[in-house]
């Protein structure tokens, strides 16, 4: 589980100060779900301290089954965020019709939404409803990098800057909204350079929590200053590419080799995470050719200078790393699974391969 460090919290009565600010007080609907918007929630339980917002309520989803046969229930990570800060109990929308809800319910008062990594559209009734202060706050340059995955493709262009967005929610399309801020370029590998300040997964790539970390951080403080200067005009759009980040998916994290560059399967393992591609197995008592998957953790750079083809791969003088070829060059592992096994060390791998593929056995991967 993921969280951050806090020191003393608040009681977990409702949460409510009066706005010492200029203008109506700010009655926040937040809604938010992963650790990037976790980071928004704790600049504005800041905010609800030094009165600059008068009440703050958290919308999230319900946890999702998950891992192998889904046998795990995985709580969002805003959850225990929204705890530890001693603020209300979140209200749990997973529908349209949730969110509807939202307008009628007594209990819940509003005049500001903020959306973070939600992954649903706020209905158009409810940004209405709040006189033109309904926010999304975004880990790109938008319009560069529109959708669920601006983090990941950052990393996997290999660009060299980043940034962070509030826009306005659009009522019917993620990210068309108008910017209201913007961040100015940061570079990537400064921002590498701090690490996490938070616990992660242990399926979350190194590099993919330390944007999400510090970019998160990065937005708390844009959102931070939009606030208190209550600077809510949009802005003239910024002359960046517009582009897509679609979502993630399993067929992304395929590795082909003959038609793989070095760099691109670099950039995959930081941006994906692990990394497979499969080999050929026929083990006695089977009559049919049957492909396995093979599973790469960590991939990392080599300049060898010997000749194979694509696919094709030995080991090191000491035996320790797995020399594979790509299409321009060879990258290496120390670490790696055979479908249906528990991860291996290069060398207890190898020794196994004749056993798991039998006739099939051979020192390359498809």
């Amino acid at each position: 589980m993921w969280g951050f460090k806090h020191g003393k919290t608040l009681s977990t009565c409702v949460i409510r100060f009066y706005s010492t600010s200029n203008g109506n007080p700010l009655k926040v609907l937040f809604f938010g779900s992963d650790q990037y918007s976790s980071h928004l929630l704790s600049a504005l339980h800041s905010l609800l301290r030094t009165k600059d917002i008068d009440s703050l309520q958290v919308v999230t989803r319900s946890p999702k089954s998950c891992g192998r046969y889904l046998s795990e229930v995985r709580e969002v990570p805003i959850m225990s965020v929204n705890d530890s800060l001693g603020l209300p109990p979140v209200i749990k929308c997973d529908t349209r019709s949730d969110l509807l809800g939202l307008i009628d319910n007594p209990s819940v008062e509003f005049n500001v939404l903020i959306a973070v990594s939600f992954g649903k559209l706020i209905p158009k009734q409810l940004i209405e409803k709040v006189d033109g202060k309904a926010f999304n706050i975004h880990p790109s340059l938008l319009p560069r990098y529109r959708g669920s995955s601006p983090i990941q493709y950052t990393l996997l262009n290999r660009d060299e800057f980043t940034g962070v967005t509030i826009q306005s929610l659009h009522p019917t399309k993620f990210d068309h909204g108008e910017i209201i801020k913007q961040t100015a370029p940061l570079s990537v590998q400064e921002i590498l350079k701090l690490g996490t300040v938070g616990k992660f997964d242990e399926d979350v790539p190194e590099k993919v929590a330390t944007l999400m970390d510090q970019l998160g951080l990065k937005s708390g403080e844009l959102l931070q200053q939009m606030i208190r200067e209550r600077d809510f005009k949009p802005k003239p759009n910024p002359n960046y590419e517009p582009s897509l980040a679609p979502k993630i998916t399993t067929e992304m994290k395929q590795i082909n080799w003959k038609n793989e560059r070095k760099l691109r399967l670099l950039a995959k393992n930081d941006a994906l995470g692990s990394l497979y591609c499969y080999k050929l197995s026929l083990p006695k008592r089977k009559k049919e050719v049957m492909k396995k998957r093979i599973i790469f953790p960590e991939l990392f750079d080599l300049n060898e200078t010997i000749s194979m083809k694509p696919g094709e791969f030995k080991l090191s003088e000491d035996e320790k790393t797995m020399i594979i070829q790509c299409i321009d060059g060879q990258i290496g592992t120390n670490v790696l699974q055979f479908e249906g096994f528990a991860l291996e060390p290069v060398p207890t791998f190898v020794n196994r391969l004749n056993k798991r593929c039998g006739k099939m056995n051979s020192n390359e991967f498809l």
